[in-house]
């Protein structure tokens, strides 16, 4: 009877093992080609472009475009005093060369303070071919130079205060000018 019971648990035993070491390696190995997957040359792309930027569009109105890693940001639009003006949310993805927007909602100053307003997204999709590192050129011919990084950019929520891109920089250079005395 002994040996009865050794013989047939042995292969429960194997079975079990077998199923372990297969379900262990499905777990290792799976996430390796997720994150494969997730690679894609776009998307690649698509995170060189991931942050704030300082923007030039045509006819050299200033812009601050926030492009976030999961595709979703905002644009910002400003005077030339660099009050803001307007602004929206926008969705963008890459498809080879070809950087794809919608646009939704809306943002304007009206006495000083922003007020936003998200209506939906926008069934136009806009699309701009990337030209090289720092230049987008959209269909209709316009061009949007990506002028630099701004590290401390921060969206302006609804009822806060409209914010002056050009103050943000004067008190950058004041701070570091009182810090170097």
């Amino acid at each position: 009877m002994k040996l009865l019971r050794q013989l047939s648990f042995r292969p429960v035993l194997q079975s079990l093992l077998q199923a372990y070491a297969l379900t262990f390696a499905v777990f290792l190995i799976l996430p390796t080609f997720a994150e494969a997957q997730e690679h894609t040359p776009d998307q690649a792309a698509a995170k060189s472009w991931v942050g704030n930027w300082l923007v030039v569009g045509q006819g050299d109105e200033q812009l601050v475009w926030q492009l976030k890693a999961d595709g979703t940001g905002y644009a910002h639009g400003f005077r030339k005093d660099g009050q803001l003006t307007h602004g929206f949310a926008i969705s963008w993805r890459f498809e080879g060369d070809t950087v794809r927007i919608r646009t939704g909602g809306t943002l304007h100053c009206n006495s000083g303070m922003v007020y936003a307003q998200f209506t939906g997204w926008s069934p136009v999709t806009l699309d701009f071919n990337v030209i090289d590192g720092r230049h987008w050129r959209q269909h209709n011919g316009g061009i949007l130079a990506f002028q630099r990084r701004l590290a401390d950019w921060e969206t302006p929520n609804h009822g806060a205060e409209c914010p002056n891109l050009y103050q943000r920089d004067r008190s950058e250079s004041q701070q570091t000018a009182s810090a170097g005395n």
